[in-house]
């Protein structure tokens, strides 16, 4: 009899309307009593690792776009240790991110924030971890059944919370409100239409490209978190290297060691930055190296220029678009592992190369 993988298990999930309302329920009934003692504030602070410090990356551009505060995402560790007291207090609001609720650099960084007079929230998917317990409040993400160490699904129901709470923060005005409320859902439909449809795209594409040496992911704006979760999430599944990096960046350096070898992801939906990805895509056509774009408008430009295109089943707004967009990826990270014959969710130290040498050996 076989068995489903559970990561894929985890990524199928979100096919269901009810893993997306499951979050928005739980963070809006704990939006709701947050809400009434809470201060103005002028200043916002996410911190986490690993996939919650993606999670913080585009919470960092959603609760600027929505609210017009000024926020910022910080790796937990740097906030313990170097966060400035004068640029924290009662009007600055720390964020503290992790799934299982158990990083100990998120816990330090909430506590560092109580002892500075900062109001502290944290969003992880587990009741009584040691983050809830070092929160002024909780919102819980619903995620707590992705037990298996390689987050997906988990990671896009972290997501979910930091739109309503920038709604909240913005003011709370049901005009607002109904407006995001309606892009997650029509990113719910669209994850459901992309699994019935889109699956096999993304299998021919690890076939295609399991041998190669290296993956790069570009993104920019709200999806530079979703860019920095696909690359990490290829490098935990598959044990090769990939890079993310800020798509203008790219241009500025790390360009220069792509060749025919090395495919390029773009994660770009049409938005502001559509014509710089364009103006790339003609020197990757140039230099022939593979460039994958995601996108929800496929312009001839890009039909001409790009190698393959994922053609996303719904438009959003650009704001909107994370919670979809890692989705492709994260089931390219599941294809390539079984492409090079690893366990999806084995650890990256699992596997030792028999010939490696050390000085001295």
């Amino acid at each position: 009899m076989n068995t489903v993988h559970p990561m894929l298990t985890n990524i199928l999930a979100l096919a269901e309307k009810t893993t997306w309302q499951k979050s928005i329920d739980l963070a809006e009934n704990a939006l709701s009593s947050w809400s009434k003692s809470r201060p103005e504030f002028r200043r916002v602070i996410l911190v986490g690792h690993g996939s919650s410090f993606y999670n913080s990356l585009v919470g960092e551009s959603v609760i600027e776009h929505i609210t017009g505060i000024s926020c910022k995402a910080i790796p937990a560790f740097t906030f313990s240790a170097y966060a400035e007291a004068a640029l924290l207090g009662p009007q600055t609001l720390v964020i503290g991110i992790s799934t299982t609720g158990e990083t100990q650099a998120v816990c330090d960084a909430l506590e560092r924030a109580q002892q500075a007079g900062s109001p502290t929230l944290a969003i992880t998917a587990h009741d009584s971890s040691p983050a809830t317990r070092c929160a002024d409040a909780v919102i819980l993400t619903g995620g707590e059944d992705d037990q298996i160490s390689v987050k997906t699904k988990s990671y896009v129901q972290a997501l979910i919370p930091l739109y309503l709470l920038a709604v909240q923060l913005a003011g709370g005005e049901t005009r607002v409100k109904n407006y995001w409320l309606h892009q997650i859902n029509q990113a719910a439909q669209g994850a459901r239409e992309f699994l019935e449809r889109g699956r096999s795209q993304i299998k021919e594409l690890a076939e295609i490209y399991a041998k190669a040496p290296n993956i790069f992911v570009l993104g920019t704006g709200p999806n530079l978190g979703t860019a920095e979760e696909a690359s990490l999430k290829i490098i935990e599944t598959s044990k090769m290297y990939s890079e993310c990096q800020e798509l203008e960046e790219f241009m500025h350096g790390r360009l220069r060691e792509v060749d025919e070898t090395s495919p390029l992801f773009f994660i770009a939906p049409h938005g502001r930055a559509s014509g710089r990805v364009l103006d790339f895509l003609t020197v990757t056509d140039m230099i022939h190296a593979p460039s994958i774009v995601l996108t929800d408008k496929s312009t001839p430009g890009i039909q001409r220029l790009a190698t393959h295109v994922i053609q996303m089943p719904v438009s959003l707004d650009e704001f909107a678009t994370p919670p979809l967009y890692v989705l492709p990826m994260h089931l390219f990270g599941y294809e390539m592992a079984l492409q090079r014959g690893h366990d999806p969710d084995s650890r990256r130290y699992d596997i030792v190369p028999q010939n490696v040498r050390y000085p001295g050996e």
